[in-house]
């Protein structure tokens, strides 16, 4: 509050001369990827955080609009899991 910066243009006023840029980092091409790749990883965390509620949510919805998990499915599971454990002759 006390010390507030002055705008672009009160700098101007009060200084006479054109406020100095910073002059932009150059950055190389392995820079550009590794930025890309992190924001890409960023988006996919994100991405998948909202993804996959919503994906067990909707499974959720569609069991329980059915009335539930159906005979067939479990016993076909039973199957599988049992070929599994036994090893496959």
């Amino acid at each position: 509050m006390f010390f507030r910066r002055k705008t672009q243009a009160a700098a101007l006023q009060t200084s006479g001369e054109a406020p100095v840029q910073p002059a932009k980092e150059k950055l190389g091409w392995f820079e550009k990827r590794a930025r890309r790749r992190r924001r890409r990883v960023l988006f996919e965390e994100i991405l998948g955080w909202i993804l996959v509620p919503a994906f067990g949510y909707l499974i959720y919805l569609g069991v329980k609009s059915v009335g539930g998990v159906p005979k067939e499915i479990i016993d076909f599971g039973n199957e599988l899991i049992g070929i599994v454990m036994k090893g496959g002759t």
